[in-house]
């Protein structure tokens, strides 16, 4: 059983909101959830959701999509190099979950217990 969460972070890499997508599913199927009722001005992510549709969504929305596109896109296109450096908040908010061993191991048997342990995890890494 594979267990992963996608993520939505603030600028400052707290942990906003999280969704564990369904066992073998890809990861942009879950972001409509978890944009859901979202407000913002801008939104970066990494390559993996250099998607035409999804970028399409962000444009609907008036929301900036800063993602780095990914290296076999038939049509390349522009982003914003400066603001993709940010990326590294978002990558240290999973570090900070990985410091905990039953995260990081993916050790829990159901993903309700997965999905509580992060809640547990992000309160004592926002404690902190």
């Amino acid at each position: 059983m594979t267990r992963q969460i996608v993520a939505l972070t603030d600028t400052v890499g707290e942990l906003i909101r999280f969704v564990v997508p369904p066992s073998q599913s890809y990861d942009l199927t879950v972001i409509p959830e978890l944009l859901r009722n979202l407000s913002c001005e801008r939104l970066i992510n990494d390559e993996a959701f250099d998607s035409d549709a999804l970028l399409d969504t962000f444009a609907e929305r008036g929301v900036e999509a800063v993602i780095s596109p990914k290296t076999d896109r038939s049509i390349p296109r522009n982003f914003d190099r400066d603001t993709d450096r940010d990326q590294h908040w978002m990558a240290n908010v999973f570090a900070k979950i990985k410091e905990f061993g039953a995260i990081a191991i993916r050790y829990h048997k159901t993903a309700l217990s997965f999905v509580a342990s992060i809640h547990m995890v992000a309160g004592v890494v926002a404690a902190r």
